[in-house]
């Protein structure tokens, strides 16, 4: 079925944003110094760190084009079903999401970098996502919590 209101965006848009968006939670987490610091320098820590969030929050954009533009046309009508599948699909997302940060991290790192375990991310990528949707519900845009997105 052909997708009515396809969620498009130009390239360069979301590139601008995600290094924005990237940026912001980098410096949160480097400041918070919660990041596996591992003696590196300060800009080489900033660095990983920032990396990391880029493969997160961009892979995280593409994942999100795929669930809105393809896959939640093929969901039941249900909205409960609706909240369940998102949520699944929201956790099984951010396992290559989580791999892939950390292999940036260990690349730049030199050697094996723990990130914690996979699952615990995922965990916490859903809240993530719960916030980030919160806030597109506040300035009244389409979300998970008005059954849209």
């Amino acid at each position: 079925m052909e997708n009515p209101e396809k969620n498009t965006e130009p390239f360069i848009q979301t590139v601008i944003r995600t290094i924005v968006t990237t940026t912001i939670i980098a410096l949160i987490i480097y400041w918070s110094q919660i990041f596996p610091s591992g003696e590196k320098s300060k800009l080489t820590l900033f660095e990983m760190i920032w990396s990391a969030i880029f493969c997160i929050v961009f892979g995280g954009h593409w994942l999100e084009l795929v669930f809105i533009n393809r896959l939640k046309f093929a969901l039941p009508k249900s909205i409960s079903a609706f909240y369940f599948v998102r949520i699944a699909y929201w956790f099984f997302c951010s396992i290559p999401l989580f791999f892939v940060a950390q292999l940036i991290a260990s690349l730049f790192s030199g050697n094996t970098v723990y990130l914690g375990h996979w699952w615990t991310f995922g965990f916490f990528y859903i809240g993530i996502q719960l916030i980030m949707h919160a806030i597109m519900q506040i300035r009244f845009k389409k979300s998970f919590y008005n059954g849209v997105y």
